[in-house]
């Protein structure tokens, strides 16, 4: 090969690797960026935290479920949307089914869902949570309140009555003048700002990071993006290891030629 083509050669490759470094750029920081803070997910909370953008939550395809149960509580609304349970716009710790009522009390609310009554402060903390072993009965589908302030419940095999500190279970078989739990209109407001928090708690960030350092955030097509800046990338290695390699060789030749060796 001549000298001439060996230099358009070399000129060839410091434009395809300088064309090569300027697209590649963008999905380095991106790959560099997101690999660190998935490195530290633990420490950055990437896990716990949720994303709130909502156009990054329609992206995602993520709404609130159309269908909302709300409970009015004294001055307070218990909504239940999806698998969550919110106290006016603080959701309650856990996960949930349809609620079946819920009652207001002086210094607590009791609330009725599958197989069990939770127990909440009016700040939405949950108290303990009623089960099988303190004698809820299974099968529930209503609760309601006696005129002389007993608690009675509809369930599968019956009424059963107890009272405010839910000790004593007792079966009864029919009950009159019971004031059932039902659901009522919640503020439209409240209903929309529900929604919206319940959105936000659907989409970890950790999963965006994981997302656009793979690149299935873009799409179909954005692993295969992905895949190209990583061929880039080793193309930028390679390249830039041989065109280093050929500027060494070149500084050695002209320091020889410079400084020929004495016999």
């Amino acid at each position: 090969m001549t000298s001439k083509r060996k230099h358009r050669l070399l000129r060839s490759l410091y434009i395809w690797h300088r064309y090569a470094g300027i697209s590649a750029a963008l999905f380095v920081l991106i790959l560099a960026l997101t690999g660190i803070a998935l490195n530290h997910t633990e420490r950055l909370n990437l896990d716990s935290s949720f994303v709130e953008s909502d156009w990054l939550l329609q992206w995602y395809g993520i709404d609130a479920p159309a269908q909302q149960h709300a409970y009015q509580v004294g001055e307070h609304w218990l909504t239940h949307v999806g698998d969550g349970l919110y106290l006016g716009e603080q959701r309650i710790d856990g996960n949930y089914t349809l609620p079946v009522g819920a009652l207001s009390f002086p210094h607590f609310i009791a609330v009725a869902v599958a197989g069990k009554i939770l127990l909440l402060t009016y700040d939405g903390e949950v108290i303990e949570h009623l089960g099988g072993m303190q004698g809820v009965p299974s099968g529930m589908n209503k609760i309601g309140l006696l005129k002389d302030g007993s608690i009675v419940i509809q369930a599968a095999h019956g009424y059963y009555l107890t009272d405010r500190d839910f000790l004593n279970w007792h079966e009864q078989e029919q009950v009159v003048d019971v004031t059932w739990s039902v659901p009522g209109s919640a503020p439209a407001s409240l209903l929309v700002r529900v929604a919206q928090l319940y959105r936000s708690n659907e989409l970890p960030v950790e999963r965006v990071m994981l997302d656009l350092h793979s690149g299935r955030l873009f799409g179909s097509w954005g692993p295969w993006v992905m895949d190209a800046a990583a061929v880039l990338l080793v193309f930028l290695a390679l390249s830039g290891t041989w065109l280093w390699a050929k500027q060494l060789i070149r500084k050695r030749q002209r320091r020889h030629s410079k400084h020929p060796a004495s016999h």
